[in-house]
């Protein structure tokens, strides 16, 4: 009885590992057509674009690295952070939000979370939809004029707090990886190019 309940587990543990290949496989197919959106039909130039992006979230005593597909930037400034998904964006809607709030010391204007078929992009100060489908990420000439001359205003504190617990609770489900007790660490938003394995 015992050989059957581990053959079972097993069998179990198969499958799931499966999907989340299939899943990790989606993923990277949605990051490279997003790459083809900014680059071929966007207007944006490959030094616009930061990929894989993982930076420090500092809650408490615990400093847990996040991470995001795209950071876009124009002329120094982020105005644009990307998340890709293997399944329904509309999960993942609140994550990019939040970590739109919290990457570095303003939020980032724009916040797009996108699948194979469709995308959907928010606000990332007010958190509400600006658009969906692929024709709705902003040019580099349209997200130019998004953010210049726009005053830049960091969150409240307490705000920025909740929001850092609101992206570590959508990480725990799979995209986070700990880095133990550095309660003097602060939020690493130069950090980039290193691994990212969000799903």
């Amino acid at each position: 009885m015992n050989d059957e309940l581990v053959t079972r587990q097993n069998k179990i543990l198969s499958i799931l590992q499966q999907e989340i290949d299939d899943g990790e496989e989606m993923t990277a197919a949605v990051r490279k057509l997003a790459e083809a959106i900014l680059f071929e039909e966007k207007g944006y130039a490959p030094e616009d674009v930061r990929k894989n992006v993982s930076f420090d979230v500092v809650l408490g005593p615990e400093t847990v690295r996040s991470c995001v597909d795209f950071i876009v930037s124009i002329e120094q400034r982020n105005g644009m952070v990307i998340k890709c998904a293997a399944g329904s964006i509309a999960s993942r809607e609140r994550q990019v939000v939040a970590a739109a709030r919290v990457f570095g010391e303003f939020p980032i204007p724009v916040a797009v979370v996108m699948d194979p078929v469709s995308a959907v992009v928010l606000d990332g100060v007010r958190g509400t939809v600006q658009g969906e489908g692929f024709d709705a990420i902003p040019t580099k000439e349209q997200l130019y004029t998004m953010i210049s001359g726009k005053e830049l205003m960091p969150l409240p504190p307490e705000k920025r707090e909740r929001e850092k617990r609101v992206l570590l609770a959508f990480d725990a489900i799979g995209c986070s990886i700990p880095k133990g007790a550095d309660g003097g660490v602060s939020l690493d938003a130069a950090s980039d190019d290193r691994s990212c394995s969000c799903g």
